[in-house]
């Protein structure tokens, strides 16, 4: 496994693990690393919110990194792409968690899979996921078909993409441990990201979306994926050492889609109360890191309007800090914690 992991000693944490400030964004790596060298981190794949490209921010994904096993928490677009620049090949991942399957936190599933499977991916990785992650895996190989045949025929010893890539639909309702190896425990939980919405039930049951708890040797790591205030979130949360929180700036959101109805007659009421009520302002996620006893806050999953990127730090923080004492951290692109 070690020689799938690129990097260089830039790359590598300064300090321990989830202590110290963040470190900068690694440059690409142009060597294979040691042993010696591979320390634990998370790097901040993308920090983009909503379904929405963007010039300074990727979309969803975080890559968790213990020695020489790899997880990865969302693939949004571009994710193998962010991947490389954080020193890191897609075929070191060793399991892949999706907190729910909004486009923004998938849509890079299709790049990951055909790009690792060129790349002579040999070791299966397993997609985990809320009800619907499998077919997605599936869906997205049978879509890849007909380049699969070509490739087969051009790289000898290609195996079929389906006997490496697979999906896992976890019912998750109440807390519960849905993954574990000899160096994490993952716990989940369903969180409120769609409340407000009327699921329809589908050939793969109603659509969840998850809150993830990484139990590491001595820490633990909390990715709240999109959610808005949620008793479950804060439950699972309880004395991390570190909190990975999703963030909206919902005043700029709340003029574009007042802006967006004035201009086509087209009631966003559903879109306001999803907006509201189904994501986290920054007194949310200081509500949360106080009354979970958090240890540190990263924020992550920055939701401006379209068009809009440019964040008011110091309001953010101060939103934060009104019920949150603790150290937090507005993450940028390929950050190191």
């Amino acid at each position: 496994m070690i020689g799938r992991l690129l990097g260089v000693a830039g790359l590598l944490l300064a300090g321990p693990f989830l202590g110290g400030a963040p470190q900068a964004a690694p440059q690409a790596a142009d060597a294979v690393t040691t042993p010696a060298t591979i320390q634990d981190r998370l790097v901040m794949l993308g920090t983009g919110g909503g379904p929405i490209p963007r010039v300074g921010r990727s979309q969803p994904a975080h890559l968790l990194q213990l020695g020489t096993s790899a997880y990865l928490i969302d693939t949004g677009a571009g994710v193998e792409r962010q991947l490389v620049q954080a020193g890191v090949e897609p075929k070191a991942i060793d399991a892949v968690f999706f907190t729910h399957l909004h486009h923004d936190h998938s849509a890079g599933l299709m790049g990951f899979i055909a790009l690792d499977w060129t790349n002579r991916r040999m070791e299966p990785v397993v997609f985990h996921g809320p009800p619907g992650t499998r077919q997605l895996v599936a869906d997205t190989i049978r879509a890849l078909r007909t380049g699969e045949t070509l490739y087969r025929l051009q790289i000898p010893g290609l195996p079929p993409i389906a006997s490496v890539f697979s999906g896992e639909d976890l019912a998750v309702t109440g807390e519960r441990e849905v993954y574990r190896d000899g160096l994490v425990r993952v716990r989940a939980v369903e969180n409120s990201h769609y409340s407000t919405m009327k699921l329809p039930m589908t050939d793969h049951g109603l659509d969840r979306s998850y809150s993830y708890r990484f139990e590491l040797p001595g820490r633990s790591i909390v990715f709240t994926g999109d959610t808005g205030p949620s008793p479950a979130v804060e439950a699972l949360a309880k004395g991390a050492d570190l909190l990975v929180s999703e963030l909206i700036d919902l005043d700029s959101l709340m003029v574009s889609l007042r802006e967006r109805q004035a201009a086509t007659g087209i009631d966003q009421q559903p879109l306001i109360d999803h907006m509201t009520r189904e994501h986290l302002t920054p007194e949310n996620v200081g509500k949360l890191a106080a009354a979970a006893g958090v240890g540190r806050v990263v924020l992550t999953h920055i939701g401006t309007a379209p068009g809009t990127e440019d964040i008011d730090r110091e309001a953010i923080l101060a939103g934060v800090h009104k019920h949150y004492a603790g150290p937090v951290s507005i993450a940028e692109d390929l950050e190191v914690y």
